[in-house]
């Protein structure tokens, strides 16, 4: 009874430290029996993340990463654009899906500098639908540290070659830029006091440039002529403004009256009738000018003496006759009446 004993108690034992070690590895595994969704989560390269990963919002684990799924070549049969090489399938806690929206932000990072990495979400804002059970989100690759290092390597090196291959020409680019300090620096200093000429001069310049601005502001800008200017100017503009309407009514109405008549003068019996008064001014015309010419003629004819008229008002002796006969008449009316 009593080796009985001993190994039922030993029994009891192991399997009490076996549900102590299974309790152990659950609740550091983070093993829960809440009901989960799944979220597809596409990355380009996720680093080191690995499977069994925690998911964590502001650091609080709300799921785990489920499976690591490598798809590279794959095509998008609705785009025809290749898929990303990588999908994660994380598995969220339903209990947290009211919090996590479509717009939220899946990226990978870690605890510190060399600690676990884990799918860090940024669930997004409130006014978008939440993100629902197995829907496919773009992930943000995390920085490549080996990338970085092997490109500053190849910088350095690249940096070590050229500075090696033309240690001579930076000697001499060096020594030139010492020359030139150098030279600077006497050009300074044996013509200090022209300098402190051309400063003097320049400070001189700049009162009188200030006095020249006050004097032009008092004359140009405060003087109460050019305010006077300017009110009278803003008050033609204000009289213009006022009257541009009416006169610009007015304009058109005489434009619209223009173009009837225009078109009452492009009618065909106008143009006929302004034709015929045409061809009537053209004959008076020439009349006028046939009468114009034999009128000269006449005036001519008379001032060459000929015909009556022109023997009485170009003979001088007839002119003369006739001025006696009427001054004898004046004197004498009665010979009208009667003869001796």
């Amino acid at each position: 009874m009593s080796q009985r004993s001993i190994e039922v108690k030993v029994g009891i034992l192991i399997l009490v430290a076996l549900g102590l070690l299974g309790g152990f590895m659950l609740v550091m595994g983070g093993l829960s029996f809440e009901p989960t969704y799944k979220v597809r989560v596409s990355f380009e390269n996720p680093g080191g993340l690995q499977t069994g990963s925690p998911v964590r919002i502001a650091g609080k684990k709300i799921g785990v990463v489920d499976e690591i799924e490598f798809r590279g070549g794959q095509v998008d049969a609705a785009t025809n654009q290749p898929l990303p090489p990588i999908l994660v399938v994380a598995k969220i806690e339903t209990r947290y899906q009211q919090a996590i929206f479509e717009n939220s932000r899946w990226y990978v990072t870690s605890q510190g500098v060399l600690g676990e990495q884990f799918l860090a979400v940024d669930p997004g804002s409130h006014d978008r639908p939440v993100l629902q059970d197995g829907a496919e989100v773009d992930g943000v690759s995390p920085p490549r540290l080996d990338l970085l290092l092997a490109e500053s390597y190849e910088l350095l090196h690249a940096a070590y070659t050229g500075i090696t291959k033309n240690e001579k020409k930076i000697s001499e680019t060096f020594d030139g830029l010492h020359n030139t300090l150098t030279g600077t620096g006497n050009f300074f200093k044996e013509n200090s006091k022209k300098l402190d000429n051309i400063v003097t001069n320049v400070e001189t310049l700049t009162v009188e440039a200030n006095d020249t601005l006050k004097s032009a502001r008092g004359r140009y800008v405060e003087n109460p002529q050019i305010n006077r200017i300017i009110n009278n100017v803003e008050t033609t503009t204000v009289t213009v403004n006022r009257h541009l309407g009416p006169m610009m009514t007015d304009g058109r109405a005489v434009i619209a009256d223009t173009k009837k008549l225009t078109g009452e003068l492009s009618r065909p019996e106008q143009l006929a009738r302004i034709d015929k008064i045409t061809k009537d001014a053209s004959e008076l015309t020439g009349r006028a000018k046939l009468a114009t010419a034999d009128a000269q003629s006449i005036i001519a004819h008379v001032k060459r003496g000929k015909g009556s008229v022109g023997a009485l008002v170009m003979d001088e002796a007839l002119y003369d006759d006739l001025q006696e006969m009427v001054r004898d008449l004046k004197h004498n009316p009665w010979k009208l009446f009667w003869r001796e």
